[in-house]
This record gives structure tokens, sequence and C-alpha cells, in this order.
């Protein structure tokens, strides 16, 4: 029992012993942390040379050390270090690599080459040593030796994929744009399914100097008889690089080889749209139209094919109307591409009838008759058959909003207002409409004097600044705010602005001005003055415009527009009057006196447009 008793207190005190020198060593340790991280360097480096003399077995000590010879670049200290560790641990691949890196560190490349390739003449050929070796190098930036690294691992590895990853990224790193998508293009032949992967990395390439033009090359000669992903990378790299001609090939081959009947086809034509490239884009919805005739894809390819001219059309259309201007007189379009449009939209109507399709084919028409030909007879009887047949039409709301517009063109506040409600009540609306109908309903309550339901309108809106009407609304509250005092002015303004609504410009004029001569009238000077040179501008007498827009700038920061004056100055010289020097001589008086306007980028860009056209 005695014996006993004595065996235990043994290993009581032996236990105890251990535990206070081992909490002598972490003490030492973390003493030494606190000066390495405050860079006294080699007071850390002498404990951890303690600690690692005390336990050279503790891998903490040892890295430790290490790390804080690197720092000190002792790389002698390092080398020895590491060198006796190997001698422990003559397997331990990274230790390999650790002392490559010292030698590479201190200068002397052959000798850290040689030392990241001695543990493959010591052990049996294994990928995974080479991808731990290729990482010291790459962290040392020897790109080219990871780089021969890598392709010796993926000689013996049964996973290509892995180091041809590998080296697409040292290959793109250092430039070797068509290795790097010759490695892209193996994983793809291996595994199709890195379709996505693959063509996102390449694409992050597409912006580097002459990149694209190779990896296409790489790409097309490599892709010849392989599998289908090779035709959905091409079709998308040729998009990158604008050749979209080829583009369509591509998509041509993959819809007929899937069997698609016009899927691919009709996606593209849609980016197309979307990229402007009008012409083909109506060309590939005319082949899906010709090829596809009993598609379930062909009602949106006539629909598409239509608002392909329609969007050509629209273009012409902008080159003739003074779209610079903030206000303009309606202006009748005659063009011969209108009939055109019409015909297209009209074949839909009448060939789906009752469709999706139909009913936004209708709305189209109706905003042409509108907008383009000045015949609201016409456009109100496309706007009310939508309303009438389709009351869970998409296009619902934007009939009813349609319909507003030519109320309040015509005056008819109350018309106008029946028309804005129902977009509010709409089920499944989008917000954003919803949003539109309000902050047109909030003008007619200004226009008829009702403020407060006016107020609270706008104050629904700015519940979501990121709103697209947030930024009108909020210059309609203030200005409601600050103006409730003066009543007078304020339905006089009123009134203003719904002449201006109805293109009443030199009606509208009369009353602006009875405020802008009012310098008392503050916030609503200001905005009356700058109106009453738009309304000028909108009937052409810049004369008086440029005029009126000076003064508005000679008021400096007493009036909030005058930034816009002066910008709106330019913009009659350019446009107006076609005097590209007195323009850019405005635009640069912009750039000097309001430097934190919003209109200071485009002024920018159309000073180095005008001064390319002087010179």
């Amino acid at each position: 029992m005695t014996k006993r008793i004595f065996v235990i207190f043994l290993l009581f005190a032996a236990v105890s012993l251990y535990a206070q020198n081992n909490g002598g060593l972490l003490n030492k340790y973390a003493l030494a942390q606190s000066y390495e991280q405050s860079g006294d360097l080699k007071k850390a480096a002498k404990l951890y040379e303690e600690l690692y003399l005390a336990d050279p077995n503790n891998n903490l000590y040892f890295e430790s050390l290490n790390r804080v010879y690197m720092q000190l670049k002792n790389y002698a200290a390092s080398i020895n270090l590491i060198e006796q560790a190997i001698k422990r641990k003559p397997r331990d691949i990274n230790l390999y690599g650790m002392l490559g890196s010292s030698y590479y560190l201190m200068g002397n490349e052959q000798k850290a080459f040689e030392t990241w390739d001695e543990p493959f003449s010591l052990f049996e050929p294994n990928a995974v040593f080479y991808r731990v070796i290729a990482g010291y190098a790459i962290e040392r930036r020897a790109f080219e030796k990871a780089i021969e690294l890598y392709q010796k691992g993926k000689e013996l590895s049964d996973d290509k994929v892995i180091f041809s990853y590998d080296l697409a990224r040292l290959y793109s790193v250092t430039m070797q744009y068509e290795k790097a998508a010759e490695e892209y293009c193996e994983i793809l032949n291996n595994d199709p399914q890195q379709l996505l992967t693959v063509q996102t990395n390449l694409l992050s390439l597409a912006n580097k100097p002459d990149a694209l033009e190779k990896i296409i090359n790489v790409v097309e000669d490599f892709g010849t008889k392989r599998n289908t992903a090779f035709d959905y990378l091409l079709a998308r790299l040729y998009i990158e690089a604008k050749q979209y001609d080829k583009a369509f090939d591509a998509y041509l081959k993959l819809d007929r080889i899937q069997k698609q009947q016009g899927r691919e086809l009709l996606n593209y034509a849609r980016f197309l749209f979307r990229e402007k490239e009008y012409a083909l884009a109506k060309e590939v919805y005319e082949k899906i139209i010709d090829l596809y005739p009993e598609s379930p894809m062909l009602s949106s390819a006539k629909l598409g094919y239509a608002r392909t001219l329609e969007a050509d059309l629209m273009d012409d259309y902008q080159k003739h109307i003074p779209s610079w201007k903030p206000f303009f007189p309606v202006v009748t379009y005659d063009s011969e591409k209108i009939e055109d449009v019409i015909d297209a939209f009209n074949e839909i109507i009448e060939t789906y009838r009752h469709s999706k399709s139909a009913y936004e084919a209708m709305l189209r028409i109706g905003m042409i008759k509108f907008y383009l030909q000045n015949n609201q007879t016409e456009a109100k009887t496309y706007f009310n058959k939508i309303i009438k047949e389709a009351s869970n039409s998409e296009n619902l709301a934007d009939a009813y909003k349609e319909l507003g517009e030519i109320a309040l063109l015509n005056g008819d506040l109350s018309e106008a207002e029946r028309n804005y409600l129902h977009i509010t009540v709409l089920a499944k609306l989008n917000i954003r409409k919803v949003t539109d109908a309000k902050y047109r309903l909030a003008r007619i309550r200004f226009y008829k004097g009702d403020i407060e339901p006016a107020q609270k309108l706008l104050a629904d809106i700015l519940k979501n600044l990121k709103d697209d009407n947030a930024n009108d609304a909020l210059q309609l509250s203030m200005l409601l705010n600050s103006s409730k005092i003066d009543s007078s002015n304020l339905k006089t303004f009123a009134e203003a602005e719904f002449l201006a609504e109805q293109k009443k410009f030199n009606e509208a004029a009369e009353k602006y001005k009875l405020i802008a001569e009012n310098q008392q009238a503050f916030l609503l000077h200001s905005i009356a003055s700058i109106r009453l040179a738009e309304m000028k501008l909108a009937v052409n007498d810049y004369q008086q415009a440029i005029e009126l827009f000076t003064k508005v700038v000679e008021e400096g920061e007493k009036n909030i527009y005058s930034d816009k004056a002066l910008y709106l100055l330019g913009e009659i010289y350019q446009y107006g009057l076609g005097n590209n020097a007195k323009a850019v001589e405005m635009y640069e008086k912009l750039l000097v006196k309001f430097p934190a306007s919003i209109y200071l980028d485009d002024a920018r860009e159309k000073i180095n447009i005008l001064k390319e056209k002087i010179s």
C-alpha cells in the first residue's frame, strides 16, 4: 500500500513539474510573439531560439523561428535551421519547399531550384508533391519554375483538370494567353460541365492587350469536331470580340445540333437588341421565322422582329426631335418605316389574338400613333382595347399611363387623374409603375391647388429614396413646403406648370415671368426664372433664352439652378446655333464655377467631342 502511494506521488510530481515547465515555455512563446508583433525582431529571435533548443520537435517553435529569420533577412540561419529539420524528418516535403524559398530569397536561384527538385529524386513519384513545391515557387514569384513543376505533376496525375487550372492561372499571370487558353480547352474537352467556369476565366482576360484574339484562335483550332461546349464558348468569345456575324453562325449550329427550334437564336437576337445591333437582330429574328414556322418561339420571334423595326424607327425619330431641350412642341414625324413597323405589329395582333404578344403589339402601335404621328384618336383606340380585353395584361398599366398623358396634353385633369389612379390599384404590378403613377397624381393635385394630398403622395414615394421618381418627388416636395406661405405665387406657378405640360409655352412663359420678376419669391423665383428661359428655348427664341439663362447664371449661388442654366447655354450654342467654340466656352465655365454640379461628366464629354470637331 505504501509502495503504491509512493508511485502515485512520483507521478503527480512529474506531472506538476511538466506543467510548470510547459507553462513557462508558453509564457515565453507569448512574449516572443509580442516582440515580433511590435517589430523587435532580434529579441523575438532570441526567445524563439531558446524555445526551439528546449523542444526541437515542436513545429510551432520551428516555424516561428524560421519566420523571424526570414524577416531579419538572416537567410543563412534559416537554411541551417531547415537543414537540421530535414535530417530529423527527411520525408517532410514542406521542408524542401521552405529551404528552396530561403535560397531563393538569398539570391541563389540555382540552388533554390535544385532544392525544390531534390525530393523528386529521393521519393517515389507523387503528383501532390509537385503541387506542394510549386506553391512555394509561386509564393516567391518563380512562376516559370512553378509552371515546370505543375507540368511534371500533370503528367503523373490521374486528375489532369486540377493541374490544367493551376497552369492556366500561371500562364495568365505571365501573359502567355495562348497557353492559358490551351489548358482551359483541355479542361473543357475532359469535362464539358466546366463550361461556365472556363468561360468566366477566359473572359476575365478579354481586356488584356491582344489576349482575346489569341484566345479565340486557340479555341477555334482546339474546338474543331469537339463537344458542343466549345461552340457555346466560341459564340460567347465572338460576342466579347464584337464579331457578331461569327456568333450568329455559332448559334445557328448550336440550334441545329441541339434541336432547340430557335431558342438559342432567340436569346442571341434579344442580346443583339439590347446592344442596339438592330440590323443583325432583325436578321436573326427573320432566320427563326424562316427556319422554324412551327416553333413555340415563333410569336416571340415575330414580336422581337417588330420591336427591332420599331427601335430602328425610333433611332431615326430621335434624330428629328430636339430632345436636348427640356421642353419642345409636339413633332409629327413622317417616315416610310412607320407603316412597315405597324404592319409587323398588326400581323402579331391578327395571328395571335388575345395573347401577351398581341397586347404588347397594340401598345406599341398606340405609342407610335400618339408620339410619332400625333394621332390621339387612333392611339386611344389601341390603349382602350387593351384595357377592355386584357385586365391581367402586363401592358395594362402602360395603356392607362398613355391615356393619362393624352388627357394631360389636352388639359383634362380629371381624366388624367382617373387613369393614373387605376395604375395604383392594379394587382401584381411592379412598384416602379405604381410610384410613377403616384408622382403624376401628385403633380395633378398640385395643378389643382390640392397641396396637402399632393404632399401625402410625395411623402409615400420618398419612403424609398432609391426609387426612380424619388429625386423629382423630393424637388416638388421641397417646393411645396417652402412656398406654403406664398400661396398666391404658388398658385401662379402651378398654373404655369400645367400650361407647360400642355405645351402652351407662350402662355406658360407669361405666368413664369410674373414670379421671376419677384425677387421676394425666393425658391419660386429661382425655378420660375429658369422655366421662363426654358419656355423661350422651347419656341426657338434662342436670343431671349440666352439672355434669360445668362441672368440666372449671374445670380450665382442665389439661384440653385445656375449650373443647369450654364449647361443649357452650352447646349443652345452646340445644338441650336452650331457655335461649337462658344459651346466649349460655356461647358468649361461650368467646370470652373460649379465643380460639384451633376452636369459635370456630361460637360466634360461634350468638351472632348467638340474640341475634336473644332481641331
